[in-house]
């Protein structure tokens, strides 16, 4: 048998234990042959024979009420083995009965209710869910259920009404989370280009969470779309001053919109100012080339040598290898600087760039919703692999 049953168990047997001193001897004669009943359903468990176990427990919840509480328990064995089948029968009986009180009901439902979200059957769920709700004890755990599923759905005003409700209710702040809603629908209302909606959703994104990275991404995009280059670069700075770590996240449409303005000088500078803040592999790589660009492949070498011994990181080492390889011919590169080379290309492309903060959940992309634990603006961009680098000997020949 599964040990994990002999431990399950204990607490069921001592439960149903102390049920049966509690009766006197001419109750337990009165039930004509309860404890023989528990024991064969017991019996039965043990001999993994789950299906007569459950059909005498039910019957057993038949004959005496009291044992409704010991019923649960094993219903939720049952559900935590991933036996939810089993689960939902013993839970949907409790719940049938008129004889039990209705705070047992109540619990026999809201056990009913993560069965059907454990098997999937969402509908049937946040039906349970949403009675649970009117009751004043399980308001919290039926809303934070009701949350996951209207997450998993996609659907996002109801996620909203619920995070809110739950904001005033327990004492965990909702705030980010309903932000991070308004930027599904404010992103959903840009793919179908609707810029009104979307303008509306983010300005409620930033009512509930003012330094929203997300909304302000989002922000700026809208500002290009609209064709204000200049209004979209101008938000997307601001990061720089209260959110230096998200500047790498925006530096391709800041790319993208000075270039639609035909400033490129504006643009260096740009990159020079967000290097001073954050020393994003993704900036240095836009600076390096746009120096390559205009002063040549030896002046482009240079910068990233002065970058990667100012920000030594194994991506900024990796660029630099990358950059050497593409700027001398094959008969003069160097087959060791090549092997390393190699080597750091290996660890710069298995890294894990971001990392939950809540869970530590890591990837080699932003989620703004985290993949492990759920939870919103939770994953982080790490700062680069930090390495200790010696002065040169000599300077490195760049061809």
């Amino acid at each position: 048998m599964d040990p994990i049953w002999l431990l399950l168990l204990l607490p069921l047997a001592a439960a149903g234990g102390w049920l049966m001193s509690a009766h006197d001897k001419s109750a337990v004669s009165k039930s004509g042959g309860l404890p023989e009943a528990y024991f064969k359903g017991l019996s039965f468990l043990l001999n993994e024979q789950p299906d007569k176990a459950l059909q005498v427990f039910l019957e057993v919840v038949e004959v005496d009420k009291e044992t409704v509480e010991m019923h649960m328990a094993l219903g939720n064995l049952f559900r935590r083995r991933g036996e939810v089948e089993r689960a939902t029968r013993i839970h949907q009986n409790l719940v049938a009965r008129s004889d039990i009180d209705d705070s047992l009901r109540e619990l026999a439902l809201f056990e009913l209710a993560q069965d059907y979200f454990k098997a999937g059957l969402f509908d049937r769920a946040e039906n349970l869910f949403q009675e649970l709700q009117q009751v004043l004890e399980y308001k919290g755990q039926a809303g934070r259920f009701l949350l996951q599923i209207y997450d998993q759905e996609k659907e996002w005003q109801k996620a909203i009404y619920v995070a809110k409700q739950l904001d005033r209710f327990v004492e965990q702040n909702f705030a980010q989370t309903i932000a991070h809603y308004y930027c599904e629908l404010a992103e959903k209302a840009i793919t179908e280009g609707n810029i009104q909606d979307a303008e509306k959703h983010l300005k409620s994104a930033f009512h509930h969470d003012a330094r929203c990275i997300r909304a302000v991404i989002q922000s700026g995009r809208l500002a290009a779309m609209h064709g204000n280059h200049t209004n979209a670069i101008a938000i997307w700075r601001g990061l720089a001053y209260w959110a230096p770590q998200a500047m790498g996240e925006v530096v391709g449409h800041v790319s993208s919109s000075y270039a639609v303005l035909n400033d490129e000088s504006s643009f260096k500078k740009f990159l020079e100012s967000a290097l001073e803040k954050n020393a994003d592999p993704r900036i240095i790589a836009m600076l390096v080339e746009l120096t390559r660009k205009n002063n040549g492949k030896e002046a482009g070498q240079a910068l990233m040598l002065n970058l990667v011994r100012k920000h030594p990181s194994l991506e900024s080492m990796y660029q630099l290898m990358n950059n050497h390889e593409q700027d001398v011919t094959p008969s003069r590169r160097d087959k060791d600087f090549s092997l390393l080379a190699d080597l750091l290309t290996e660890v710069v492309e298995t890294g894990r760039n971001y990392h939950c903060r809540q869970c530590g959940f890591q990837s080699n992309s932003l989620h703004w919703q985290c993949p492990g634990c759920k939870g919103w603006g939770t994953v982080q961009r790490q700062s680069g692999n930090k390495l200790t680098l010696p002065p040169p000997p000599q300077p490195l020949s760049v061809g």
